[in-house]
C-alpha cells in the first residue's frame, strides 16, 4: 500500500506528499468504446482515495483549524476512535484514517472499474484565494465504462418475460448509475441527436455542403431497440419484477438481475446534503472554468453499432477534442463549521462506495457474457 504522508505548514500552505514508488497499473484489454482511447480529465489538485482496492488514503488540502470541527464530529458520531489518533499527528491524520476505514469496509475487496477519487479540499484552483469553506469533490476516471445488454438479451430467449426483464434491467443499471456519476443512455443520445442534427440543418440553410443522412439521420435514437425506447413504460412493478425473476433458469443471470434491482434500489436512498444559496453562489464561482459537462461513467445499450454508442462516442470525442474541464458529477461546497452537513455527507459515502462497487461487479459480468458470445460483428 503506499503511504501517504500529510505534512501540515503554514495554514495557508497546500500539505505536501510523500509517496513511495508504486509499479503502474497494467492495462486492462479494452472493452469500451473503440474511440477516444482516453479522455482529459480536470485536475482536482489532490484527490482521495482512489478506490480500486482502496490503495491510497485520503487527503486533505486543508489546514488543522478547518479539520478540527469535523474530526470532533466524527468522535462524537464514534466514527474516528483512539486508533485512528495511535498513528496521527494532526487532526487531517486521524480524519485521513477514520473515513478510509469507512472506505474500505464497504468497498471490501471489489475491483473498482471507474477509477472513483474523492477529495475535500479548500479550493478548486490553485490560483484561487480560499474563501474559508470546503469542497467535496467525487469524480470518476476520464475513461467511460460500457455495458452491452444483448449477450443478456439473448440468453432470455425463452423466457416470456425477456423483453419487460431487459427494459427492468437498462433502468436498474441506469438509475444506479446516475446517482454516482453521469450515466449515457438513450434519452442522452437523442439530446444529442437532437443537437446535432438542428447544427446540421442550419448549416445545411446556410448554403454548407454538409451530409444530414449519413452524419446524423443514419444514427437517428429511434432505430434504438424497443425495450431501451420503451423501458419506462415496459418496466416490472416490485412484485412482478421478484416473479420475472424467478423465471429465469440461468442461475448465475438470475442472480445477476436481481442483484442489478438491489444495486437500484439502495442507490436510490442515497442522500446527499443541499447547499446553502450562498455556497452554491461559491461554488459557482469557484467552478466557473470547469466548462464542460462531467465525463460520462457509463454507457447502457443494446450493442456496440447501435445509436446510443454512436452519441456516446460523440459525446465523449467532442470533451476530449474541445479542450475545456469537464465537472466533476458531485460537488458540494460548505462551511468548515456546518459539521452537520459534514456528517450528510459521511452517511452517505458508503451507498456510494457500494454502488460503484456493485457496478463494477456488472460491468465485468457484461463484458464476460460479451467475450463469451463471440460475435463476428464486434
Amino acid at each position: 500500500m503506499p503511504v501517504l504522508e500529510s505534512r501540515l505548514l503554514h495554514p495557508r500552505r497546500r500539505p505536501e506528499l510523500q509517496r513511495r514508488p508504486e509499479p503502474r497499473r497494467t492495462a486492462q484489454p479494452r472493452c469500451k468504446l473503440d474511440t477516444p482511447t482516453r479522455l482529459i480529465a480536470p485536475a482536482h489538485t489532490l484527490s482521495l482515495p482512489t478506490l480500486e482496492g482502496v490503495k491510497d488514503c485520503f487527503e486533505f488540502s486543508l489546514g488543522c483549524d478547518a479539520a478540527l470541527p469535523m474530526a470532533c464530529a466524527l468522535i462524537r458520531r464514534g466514527l474516528l476512535s483512539e486508533r485512528h489518533l495511535r498513528n496521527a499527528t494532526s487532526p487531517v491524520g486521524a480524519m485521513e484514517a477514520a473515513l478510509l476505514e469507512i472506505v474500505t469496509e464497504h468497498f471490501r475487496d471489489a475491483q473498482d472499474e471507474f477509477d472513483v477519487s474523492v477529495c475535500i479540499t479548500d479550493r478548486l484552483e490553485d490560483y484561487r484565494r480560499p474563501e474559508r469553506v470546503l469542497f467535496f469533490i467525487w469524480s470518476n476516471s476520464p475513461d467511460p465504462q460500457y455495458i452491452s445488454l444483448r449477450p443478456v438479451f439473448e440468453r432470455l430467449e425463452n423466457n416470456p418475460y425477456r423483453d419487460r426483464l431487459m427494459a427492468s434491467l437498462y433502468r436498474w443499471l441506469y438509475g444506479a448509475a446516475s446517482k454516482v456519476f453521469d450515466a449515457f443512455g438513450f434519452n442522452e443520445a437523442k439530446d444529442v441527436y437532437t443537437w446535432r442534427k438542428e447544427w446540421y440543418t442550419e448549416a445545411q440553410e446556410n448554403g454548407e455542403d454538409v451530409d444530414v443522412e449519413s452524419e446524423v439521420e443514419a444514427s437517428d435514437p429511434a432505430k434504438v431497440v424497443s425495450y431501451i425506447r420503451h423501458s419506462e413504460v415496459l418496466a416490472l412493478k416490485d412484485s412482478e419484477a421478484i416473479i420475472a425473476i424467478r423465471s429465469i433458469t440461468d442461475e448465475r443471470l438470475r442472480s445477476a438481475f436481481a442483484n442489478a434491482r438491489e444495486i437500484y434500489l439502495a442507490a436510490r436512498k442515497i442522500q446527499l446534503p443541499g447547499m446553502s444559496e450562498e455556497c452554491r453562489r461559491i461554488l459557482d464561482d469557484a467552478a466557473y472554468y470547469m466548462d464542460s459537462s462531467p465525463v460520462p461513467g457509463l454507457g447502457i445499450s443494446h450493442w456496440r453499432d447501435d445509436p446510443i454508442v454512436a452519441w456516446f462516442d460523440e459525446f465523449c470525442q467532442d470533451q476530449f477534442e474541445s479542450g475545456s474541464s469537464c465537472r466533476a458529477p458531485i460537488i458540494l461546497c460548505f462551511r468548515p463549521e456546518n459539521t452537520s452537513f459534514f456528517l450528510q455527507i459521511v452517511a452517505a459515502l458508503p451507498r456510494l462506495v457500494r454502488t460503484v462497487a456493485a457496478l463494477s461487479e456488472w460491468t465485468r459480468f457484461s463484458l464476460e457474457l460479451e467475450n463469451a458470445s463471440n460475435y463476428g460483428d464486434r
